[in-house]
């Protein structure tokens, strides 16, 4: 995974562009308006996320604790903006499906936390290729632009987790001496 590092400035890029297309083209400019629906303020709160890492990225000394959290925190998140979704408009079919994402997903945030950091960029990548791609084109409770955006914008943060797993999944001495 070395190799990986040299594309996480194209990563952040990617990320970027993934969020622009998402909320600027995908994005009705109604849904601007239509606040404060699940899907909305999961796209502000990526845009957060995102500057939020770019600042990180930019200190002179890594908080590798926060990077972590920050990702975990976002995996864990993502479930429930389709489990608000199908609270508002769903079935209890649907309720009880987005209940088991829930748990799938806070699950791999817990685990990539504490024992494998690779796990957060693989269980973002694969909630956007399992889970958004499940919903797309489903005209169900979730507005249709979501499913899309949010799979470009888990593919891209998946990417950059990726790029970054090499010095993250360093020995926890090495790791606080890089601190």
């Amino acid at each position: 995974m070395p190799n990986l590092k040299k594309l996480e400035p194209v990563a952040f890029v990617l990320l970027f562009i993934a969020l622009y297309y998402a909320l600027v083209v995908l994005a009705p400019h109604s849904a601007l308006y239509d606040f404060p629906t699940a899907e909305t303020l999961a796209g502000l709160a990526t845009v957060v996320v995102a500057i939020a890492l770019v600042v990180l990225r930019c200190l002179p000394k890594r908080l590798w604790h926060v990077e972590r959290l920050i990702y975990a925190g976002f995996l864990a998140a993502m479930p429930f903006i389709y489990l608000a979704a199908a609270l508002k408009r769903g079935s209890n079919s649907d309720v009880a499906i987005e209940l088991v994402g829930v748990a799938v997903f806070v699950s791999l945030a817990l685990f990539g936390y504490y024992k494998s950091f690779l796990v957060l960029g693989l269980g973002i990548a694969a909630h956007g290729l399992g889970w958004d791609l499940w919903h797309h084109g489903s005209g169900s409770y979730i507005a249709s632009w979501y499913p899309l955006a949010c799979l470009l914008v888990d593919l891209a943060l998946g990417l950059l987790v990726l790029t970054q797993a090499s010095v993250h999944q360093m020995p926890n001495k090495a790791l606080q001496a890089n601190r």
